[in-house]
């Protein structure tokens, strides 16, 4: 196996690149100030030349509320370099491997969304993750699309580090007061994708969408109070309610980003982890990491 990562120093790419370097897999992970994910030209020479097995792409961009102001820029990183992707893959007789969001859906589903519900985007953001799904499915067959729920971890800005540091600078918590979801360590992910990629070596034929989050519902004010409870018993923090705000772009509304990870785990063996026992464990070692 063969592994050429596209990355933007995210969450996901670094644990990826941690496994993949244990595991002894030849890979080629080029830092992001050498590679440009809306560079197709660069990307489509770099699969020219290197031929990998697997493209791995887990860059892209994320930020819901920012997405509504530069929608151009959100479309050219998750629609038009996925597009540009496929094509090169496909071309070369390479596997896609996409990482995308639960975002392709609005939200307003009161159960767990499933990989038959059909996407309805109601953001800038989902939209494009939506289309660049599309452009996978139609230019490359040989693919695979993980959608994900939150994505958590001790680097990165996601909703733990986020809240941690609130805490760190006696800020309010944020916490959506309408949003519930599945929180999920990104190295709980990377340990999915490597799994998915042993089987994609093995000939498996598994060219589908599939969904991916961890074990447990919660609403993002509990889950705050879930982090300032583990952040408690390593130092001591001032009184810090939280700042209830709606999700940016269905405010007023329950959001639901939980998504049903059962084909993944019919398809490939893979089973969903609990969330807790990893949330402890992040918050213990960045404690821990501080004080040496």
């Amino acid at each position: 196996m063969k592994v050429f990562m596209i990355d933007d120093n995210g969450q996901i790419g670094y644990e990826l690149r941690t496994l993949l370097k244990e595991a002894g897999i030849l890979h080629y992970a080029p830092p992001c100030e050498q590679i440009k994910l809306n560079n197709t030209r660069q990307i489509h020479d770099i699969i020219a030349e290197y031929r990998p097995t697997i493209v791995i792409n887990t860059a892209g961009y994320r930020n819901v509320a920012q997405a509504e102001s530069e929608p151009s820029r959100c479309f050219s990183l998750n629609r038009d370099a996925p597009a540009a992707l496929a094509k090169a893959c496909n071309q070369y007789k390479t596997v896609l491997m996409h990482i995308s969001s639960w975002r392709v859906f609005n939200g307003t589903k009161q159960e767990i969304y499933t990989v038959k519900d059909i996407p309805n985007p109601s953001s800038v953001l989902g939209n494009s993750f939506w289309q660049g799904e599309q452009q996978i499915r139609k230019h490359c067959p040989r693919h695979v699309i993980l959608r994900l729920s939150w994505v958590i971890s001790s680097h990165g800005r996601n909703r733990l580090t986020g809240i941690l540091d609130s805490l760190a600078n006696s800020k309010p918590m944020k916490a959506s007061a309408n949003s519930r979801g599945r929180p999920t360590p990104a190295d709980d992910i990377a340990r999915v994708i490597l799994a998915v990629m042993r089987q994609i070596d093995c000939n498996a034929n598994v060219w589908e969408t599939y969904h991916y989050n961890a074990t447990e519902t919660i609403d993002e004010a509990s889950f705050a109070e879930v982090i300032l409870a583990e952040a408690s018993q390593y130092r001591d923090f001032p009184p810090n309610p939280s700042e209830l705000f709606p999700e940016p772009c269905n405010p007023g509304k329950t959001v639901n980003a939980c998504l049903d990870a059962t084909h993944l785990r019919n398809t490939f063996g893979i089973h969903a982890k609990p969330w807790r026992s990893s949330v402890a464990r992040l918050i213990r070692n960045m404690y821990l990491d501080n004080e040496k």
